[in-house]
Protein backbone atom coordinates (compact mmCIF):
# COMPACT_ATOMS: atom_id res chain seq x y z
CA UNK A 1 0.00 0.00 0.00
CA UNK A 2 2.82 2.38 0.89
CA UNK A 3 4.58 1.70 -2.41
CA UNK A 4 1.33 2.44 -4.28
CA UNK A 5 0.89 5.73 -2.43
CA UNK A 6 4.52 6.63 -3.14
CA UNK A 7 4.02 5.89 -6.84
CA UNK A 8 0.88 8.06 -6.99
CA UNK A 9 2.70 10.84 -5.14
CA UNK A 10 5.55 10.79 -7.67
CA UNK A 11 3.14 10.86 -10.62
CA UNK A 12 1.24 13.78 -9.07
CA UNK A 13 4.42 15.76 -8.44
CA UNK A 14 5.66 15.18 -11.98
CA UNK A 15 2.35 16.27 -13.47
CA UNK A 16 2.21 19.33 -11.24
CA UNK A 17 5.54 20.48 -12.70
CA UNK A 18 4.08 20.66 -16.22
CA UNK A 19 2.88 24.22 -16.92
CA UNK A 20 -0.81 24.41 -17.76
CA UNK A 21 -1.25 24.45 -21.53
CA UNK A 22 2.46 23.95 -22.19
CA UNK A 23 4.24 20.74 -23.04
CA UNK A 24 7.94 21.54 -22.97
CA UNK A 25 10.04 24.59 -22.21
CA UNK A 26 13.62 25.87 -22.27
CA UNK A 27 15.21 28.97 -20.72
CA UNK A 28 18.65 30.49 -21.04
CA UNK A 29 21.33 30.17 -18.37
CA UNK A 30 23.01 33.37 -19.52
CA UNK A 31 22.64 36.70 -17.73
CA UNK A 32 20.42 39.41 -19.18
CA UNK A 33 18.32 42.36 -18.04
CA UNK A 34 15.15 40.79 -16.66
CA UNK A 35 13.26 44.05 -16.23
CA UNK A 36 10.72 44.05 -19.07
CA UNK A 37 8.55 47.16 -19.05
CA UNK A 38 6.78 46.71 -22.38
CA UNK A 39 6.33 43.54 -24.45
CA UNK A 40 5.23 43.23 -28.07
CA UNK A 41 3.29 40.05 -28.91
CA UNK A 42 4.01 39.08 -32.52
CA UNK A 43 2.03 36.33 -34.22
CA UNK A 44 4.01 34.84 -37.11
CA UNK A 45 0.98 33.39 -38.86
CA UNK A 46 -0.09 33.75 -42.48
CA UNK A 47 -3.74 34.13 -41.61
CA UNK A 48 -4.95 37.53 -40.47
CA UNK A 49 -7.87 36.26 -38.38
CA UNK A 50 -5.78 33.61 -36.65
CA UNK A 51 -2.96 36.01 -36.02
CA UNK A 52 -5.31 38.59 -34.54
CA UNK A 53 -7.03 36.00 -32.35
CA UNK A 54 -3.78 34.61 -30.98
CA UNK A 55 -2.12 37.99 -30.41
CA UNK A 56 -5.21 39.36 -28.67
CA UNK A 57 -5.51 36.36 -26.38
CA UNK A 58 -1.85 36.44 -25.34
CA UNK A 59 -1.98 40.22 -24.81
CA UNK A 60 -5.18 39.97 -22.74
CA UNK A 61 -3.66 37.27 -20.52
CA UNK A 62 -0.35 39.11 -20.16
CA UNK A 63 -2.18 42.21 -18.92
CA UNK A 64 -3.94 40.09 -16.29
CA UNK A 65 -0.44 39.29 -15.05
CA UNK A 66 0.19 43.04 -14.71
CA UNK A 67 2.42 43.19 -17.77
CA UNK A 68 2.31 45.92 -20.39
CA UNK A 69 1.66 43.88 -23.56
CA UNK A 70 0.76 45.17 -27.02
CA UNK A 71 -0.73 43.47 -30.06
CA UNK A 72 1.85 43.20 -32.86
CA UNK A 73 -0.88 43.81 -35.43
CA UNK A 74 -1.07 47.44 -34.27
CA UNK A 75 2.57 48.06 -35.16
CA UNK A 76 3.03 45.69 -38.11
CA UNK A 77 -0.39 45.29 -39.80
CA UNK A 78 -0.75 42.91 -42.78
CA UNK A 79 -0.89 45.76 -45.30
CA UNK A 80 2.75 46.54 -44.56
CA UNK A 81 3.68 43.17 -46.04
CA UNK A 82 6.75 41.42 -44.70
CA UNK A 83 7.64 43.60 -41.69
CA UNK A 84 11.24 42.64 -41.16
CA UNK A 85 13.06 43.08 -44.47
CA UNK A 86 15.42 45.17 -42.37
CA UNK A 87 15.46 43.49 -38.95
CA UNK A 88 17.65 46.08 -37.27
CA UNK A 89 15.38 48.88 -38.44
CA UNK A 90 12.34 46.97 -37.14
CA UNK A 91 14.01 46.37 -33.77
CA UNK A 92 14.94 50.04 -33.57
CA UNK A 93 11.32 50.99 -34.24
CA UNK A 94 10.24 48.67 -31.40
CA UNK A 95 12.77 50.23 -29.05
CA UNK A 96 11.66 53.74 -30.01
CA UNK A 97 8.13 52.73 -29.06
CA UNK A 98 9.36 51.58 -25.66
CA UNK A 99 9.43 47.82 -26.19
CA UNK A 100 12.20 45.88 -24.48
CA UNK A 101 10.86 42.38 -25.13
CA UNK A 102 9.03 40.53 -27.90
CA UNK A 103 7.05 37.31 -27.70
CA UNK A 104 6.71 35.45 -31.00
CA UNK A 105 3.88 32.95 -31.41
CA UNK A 106 3.81 30.51 -34.33
CA UNK A 107 1.62 27.59 -35.37
CA UNK A 108 3.89 24.76 -36.50
CA UNK A 109 2.78 21.73 -38.49
CA UNK A 110 3.79 18.53 -36.70
CA UNK A 111 5.13 17.24 -40.03
CA UNK A 112 7.78 19.96 -40.06
CA UNK A 113 11.36 19.13 -38.98
CA UNK A 114 10.96 21.48 -36.00
CA UNK A 115 8.71 18.98 -34.25
CA UNK A 116 10.67 17.21 -31.51
CA UNK A 117 9.09 14.01 -30.11
CA UNK A 118 8.22 14.09 -26.42
CA UNK A 119 10.80 11.48 -25.48
CA UNK A 120 13.72 13.60 -26.73
CA UNK A 121 15.36 16.48 -24.88
CA UNK A 122 13.85 19.82 -25.87
CA UNK A 123 16.14 22.67 -26.86
CA UNK A 124 15.61 25.40 -29.46
CA UNK A 125 17.40 24.94 -32.78
CA UNK A 126 20.55 26.98 -33.33
CA UNK A 127 18.93 29.64 -35.49
CA UNK A 128 16.39 30.48 -32.76
CA UNK A 129 19.12 32.24 -30.80
CA UNK A 130 18.76 35.59 -32.60
CA UNK A 131 15.46 37.25 -33.33
CA UNK A 132 16.36 38.16 -36.92
CA UNK A 133 17.49 34.64 -37.82
CA UNK A 134 14.41 33.11 -36.27
CA UNK A 135 12.04 35.45 -38.03
CA UNK A 136 13.46 34.87 -41.52
CA UNK A 137 13.43 31.08 -41.11
CA UNK A 138 9.91 31.13 -39.71
CA UNK A 139 8.63 33.52 -42.37
CA UNK A 140 9.79 31.14 -45.10
CA UNK A 141 7.94 28.33 -43.34
CA UNK A 142 4.55 29.70 -42.32
CA UNK A 143 4.01 32.43 -44.92
CA UNK A 144 4.16 30.17 -47.93
CA UNK A 145 0.78 29.68 -49.69
CA UNK A 146 -1.44 26.98 -48.22
CA UNK A 147 0.57 26.49 -45.04
CA UNK A 148 -2.41 26.44 -42.66
CA UNK A 149 -4.99 23.76 -43.47
CA UNK A 150 -7.84 22.11 -41.62
CA UNK A 151 -6.66 18.53 -42.17
CA UNK A 152 -3.43 18.49 -40.17
CA UNK A 153 -2.35 19.02 -36.56
CA UNK A 154 -0.25 21.80 -35.08
CA UNK A 155 1.54 22.89 -31.95
CA UNK A 156 2.11 26.44 -30.74
CA UNK A 157 5.74 27.51 -30.63
CA UNK A 158 6.49 30.55 -28.47
CA UNK A 159 9.79 32.39 -28.05
CA UNK A 160 10.66 35.32 -25.79
CA UNK A 161 13.43 37.67 -26.97
CA UNK A 162 14.92 40.61 -25.14
CA UNK A 163 15.37 43.46 -27.59
CA UNK A 164 18.67 44.99 -26.54
CA UNK A 165 20.53 42.45 -28.65
CA UNK A 166 17.55 40.40 -29.85
CA UNK A 167 18.62 37.35 -27.85
CA UNK A 168 16.42 34.36 -27.03
CA UNK A 169 15.79 33.97 -23.30
CA UNK A 170 12.90 31.47 -23.25
CA UNK A 171 11.24 29.01 -25.61
CA UNK A 172 8.25 26.71 -25.23
CA UNK A 173 5.78 24.63 -27.15
CA UNK A 174 2.28 23.36 -26.60
CA UNK A 175 0.73 19.95 -26.87
CA UNK A 176 -0.55 18.94 -30.30
CA UNK A 177 -4.06 20.00 -31.28
CA UNK A 178 -6.41 20.16 -34.25
CA UNK A 179 -7.21 23.55 -35.83
CA UNK A 180 -10.81 23.41 -34.62
CA UNK A 181 -9.55 23.14 -31.03
CA UNK A 182 -7.48 26.32 -31.15
CA UNK A 183 -10.05 28.83 -29.83
CA UNK A 184 -10.85 26.60 -26.87
CA UNK A 185 -7.19 25.84 -26.21
CA UNK A 186 -5.75 29.37 -26.46
CA UNK A 187 -6.81 30.73 -23.02
CA UNK A 188 -5.29 27.70 -21.28
CA UNK A 189 -2.08 28.04 -23.27
CA UNK A 190 -1.74 31.78 -22.66
CA UNK A 191 -2.32 31.37 -18.93
CA UNK A 192 0.25 28.55 -18.75
CA UNK A 193 2.72 30.64 -20.75
CA UNK A 194 2.78 33.57 -18.33
CA UNK A 195 2.69 31.32 -15.28
CA UNK A 196 5.82 29.62 -16.57
CA UNK A 197 7.55 32.90 -17.40
CA UNK A 198 6.90 34.04 -13.83
CA UNK A 199 7.96 30.70 -12.36
CA UNK A 200 11.24 30.71 -14.29
CA UNK A 201 11.79 34.39 -13.34
CA UNK A 202 11.94 35.42 -16.98
CA UNK A 203 9.56 38.22 -16.03
CA UNK A 204 8.72 39.77 -12.64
Amino acid sequence: MKSKLLFLSIIFSLNSCVPEGLMRTWSTTEEYDKQFNSILVMGLINNVNLRNEIENDVVYTGRKFDLRCTNGMSMFPPELGKPFDDVERAKERMRQNGFDGVITVTLVDVNEPRYIPADLAYAPLVYYDRFGNYFFRTYDLVYRPGYFTRDTKYFIETNFYELKVGKLVWSGRSTIFRPDELSRYLPTYSKGLFKELKLQRIIH
